[in-house]
């Protein structure tokens, strides 16, 4: 895969992660599936469209700026602005896909917990709620390993990836614990 679309197939996986969980581990205290599920969703595909225009949009803005540094660069009669700008635009738009589809599937796989234990009839969100966050950190620790040679530095920045998310989800944790009781 090439550099820029993983990227954002990163970007995309650990956005959908970081906001699921915070989210869906800050609602849990209200105890409401539909409303934990509903919200999940909800920021799931908002969070994904707006990963994807917002990368359509960077790439565009570095299009015209590599566009203008290629005509200092390259020959007169090597220089096609139409044709090199076509196939940047592709790229932007395979660049675009990529975050929206991959932060969709982060925001899923947070969701996929709550929804098994909701379809099996299961009455406790807290658990749904612990094994979606054992889930994420997982895959945030592997993704935040995953660029590392040695086994030490994998450990490392898998640990500190791990750090990161579980310090989004407890503060989104206590946000959600201390709004149950303000609003209830």
């Amino acid at each position: 895969m090439e550099r820029a679309r993983s990227r954002y197939t990163i970007l995309g996986i650990s956005d959908g992660l970081f906001l699921g969980l915070g989210l869906a581990l800050g609602i849990s205290f209200f105890h409401a599936y539909s409303l934990t599920f509903a919200s999940v969703l909800l920021v799931g595909v908002s969070g994904a469209l707006s990963n994807m225009f917002a990368t359509y949009n960077a790439e565009t803005f570095t299009t015209g700026q590599q566009l203008a540094e290629y005509k200092e660069a390259l020959f007169l009669e090597e220089y096609r602005p139409k044709k090199l700008a076509k196939v940047k635009e592709a790229k932007n738009i395979r660049y675009a896909t990529s975050a929206f589809v991959f932060t969709l599937i982060g925001s899923l796989i947070v969701l996929t917990p709550y929804a098994v234990f909701y379809l099996t009839g299961g009455s406790a969100i807290i658990t749904a709620s612990l094994v979606s966050l054992v889930v994420s950190l997982a895959i945030l620790g592997f993704i935040g390993s995953y660029h590392e040679a040695k086994l030490k530095n994998k450990i490392k920045s898998g640990l500190k990836t791990i750090g990161i998310g579980l310090s989004i989800a407890a503060l989104s944790a206590f946000i959600g614990f201390a709004l149950s009781f303000l609003l209830v």
